[in-house]
């Protein structure tokens, strides 16, 4: 009897990590556009994995902005797939399915058995866990969120009972989530938190606070080969370089002025050689120089970012708004016990990643990490809901004129139709949001034709200099971003790099760099050393894309 219940617990996430598994592989077969950061780490994976050294073609310095992570995943991947796109679909569903499972056995601890796979079903079918990462530009969601939901998982089982194996679990967990993306280190300080108050609400409290520590210090050793390498480029000791980078290069974003941001991000440094993202010139960037040298300023950056963050996380992409109605019942159908408030405290310290970042700017992707917390209240709360519908067909409907049979029934049914309707719900509307995934201002289909009509053109070596990566990356070249800059300067910088082929987005031209128009407005004319190669229109009937050849 033991083993056949042991058996039988084995079947729901085996049969979630299928429906994960095959929705994933089914939503990576579509056509999609490699951009934003994505074609930055796969090069990067490329590059270190072929003995080039951890840094882009255009960058003298061991890359210092991306940590090292999702290029190694990606070009383990490719080693074995023979492609770099096919190699990052591969973990968009190995790791998706990961996140489920994660999610499932953390929602098992908390909730019990039904609640577990009623979040692992959300998980397996919403468009934030199921679609969007493949188009939100980096594809570093999934493992990011996979382990550090694992570390998360560890932690729970130390927060629930004290053991030295599930905390050095837990901090290699968060150590391997900090390598793909170093916002993990605030998963971390949540963790090492409810540890602490749980250590001081348990004597002996002072040996309890030991687990904690051991929880940093087996982090700490872990990123230390990282933060001592990023020290010896930049002469800097920190936990993340982006803190800095954030505030010297994003207050345009986090103020909605893009012609800013990419002033601040794609400017060139003092040399005329490099744009700001990439220069030693930004590596020790203070954030706290930048706060107090307008605190007003940055009180109305964290005012407008959590107004964002309102208004992008309540949408289909995310969590839809509807959701909340189960979340709440989730959380509040029942009276909490004080076990229940510990659990509950602890599953909320797990949101404070996603919410830190109100404190630089918000994007979708960035407070996507809130979702997969929200769903386990959901979950369980399509649980309560399909309780109380059961509870209440039973008292609408006379007993004496039920049947044993409708009994049976109800009680087997009735209790999962809300998460049946709302599983259906997903199944078609999911897909549905590849339509509506690009930023415009960030990617266009117009990039991908460009790209496979540039492709013929080009020969080992060559480089195409663009503002959107996702040009050189689908014709097969090599990249260097194309500067904020007046034209002069930027050939400047272009024959630096050794540029052959320029590619001017339309948008880019019209939108953000005024200065390019004429480029791409009367290509017959160009302006000395410059040839015109291709004029690319846009279906949709946008701005073209216009490729000079650099003589």
């Amino acid at each position: 009897m033991s083993q056949k219940l042991r058996t039988s617990s084995w079947i729901p996430p085996l049969l979630l990590g299928m429906l994960a598994f095959v929705v994933r592989w089914v939503y990576a077969r579509a056509e999609r556009i490699v951009w934003g950061d994505e074609p930055t780490y796969l090069w990067l994976g490329r590059n270190w994995f072929q003995g080039r050294g951890y840094h882009l073609g255009f960058t003298s310095n061991w890359d210092f902005h991306h940590t090292p992570g999702y290029p190694f995943i990606n070009a383990t991947l490719t080693l074995l797939t023979g492609d770099m796109k096919r190699a990052s679909d591969w973990s968009f569903v190995l790791f998706g399915v990961w996140v489920v499972l994660a999610l499932y056995f953390l929602a098992r601890r908390l909730y019990g058995p039904k609640s577990a796979l009623a979040a692992a079903v959300l998980a397996a079918l919403m468009p934030a866990t199921a679609l969007m990462p493949l188009y939100w530009g980096t594809l570093t969601e999934p493992p990011y969120w996979a382990l550090s939901l694992t570390g998360v998982f560890f932690a729970y089982r130390a927060f629930q009972r004290f053991r030295a194996w599930d905390i050095i679990l837990a901090g290699v967990s968060l150590t391997l989530a900090y390598y793909v993306r170093p916002e993990a280190v605030v998963f971390l300080g949540a963790m090492g938190l409810m540890l602490g108050l749980r250590a001081l609400s348990r004597p002996p409290r002072i040996r309890n606070l030991g687990y904690p520590l051991l929880l940093g210090v087996v982090f700490l050793v872990g990123i230390f080969p990282y933060l001592y390498k990023v020290h010896e480029v930049t002469g800097v000791w920190t936990i993340s370089q982006k803190i800095g980078a954030n505030f010297a290069t994003a207050e345009g974003l986090a103020l909605g002025s893009f012609r800013q941001f990419d002033v601040e991000t794609w400017g060139l440094d003092s040399t005329g050689l490099q744009v700001r993202f990439y220069s030693q010139e930004t590596a020790d960037a203070s954030a706290l120089a930048y706060i107090l040298a307008d605190p007003l300023a940055y009180v109305r950056i964290l005012y407008g970012n959590t107004l964002k963050l309102f208004a992008l996380l309540y949408n289909i992409h995310l969590f839809p708004w509807y959701l909340l109605i189960p979340l709440a019942l989730g959380l509040f159908r029942r009276a909490w016990t004080r076990e229940r408030a510990w659990n509950e405290l602890f599953l909320a310290s797990t949101l404070l990643p996603g919410l830190s970042f109100i404190l630089f700017f918000v994007q979708e992707r960035y407070i996507a990490v809130l979702v997969p917390t929200l769903i386990l209240w959901a979950g369980h709360g399509l649980m309560e809901l399909g309780d109380w519908l059961q509870a209440t067909t039973h008292q609408l409907i006379v007993p004496q004129r039920m049947t044993k049979a409708h009994r049976a029934l109800s009680l087997r049914w009735l209790v999962w139709a809300p998460l049946v309707v709302l599983a259906a719900f997903f199944l078609v509307m999911t897909p549905r949001q590849a339509d509506t995934a690009y930023l415009r201002g960030s990617v266009r289909p117009v990039h991908l034709k460009a790209a496979q009509a540039l492709a013929p053109a080009i020969e080992p070596g060559d480089i195409v200099m663009s503002r959107y990566p996702a040009i050189a990356f689908h014709a097969s070249a090599e990249w260097v971003p194309t500067p904020a800059a007046s034209v002069e300067e930027t050939l400047a910088y272009a024959r630096y790099h050794g540029v052959r082929y320029w590619a001017i987005d339309g948008f880019e031209a019209h939108h953000l760099r005024p200065q390019f128009a004429p480029l791409v407005d009367d290509p017959q004319n160009p302006p000395p050393g410059l040839k015109l190669l291709l004029v690319v229109e846009d279906d949709a009937g946008d701005e073209p894309v216009v490729i000079y050849r650099l003589e």
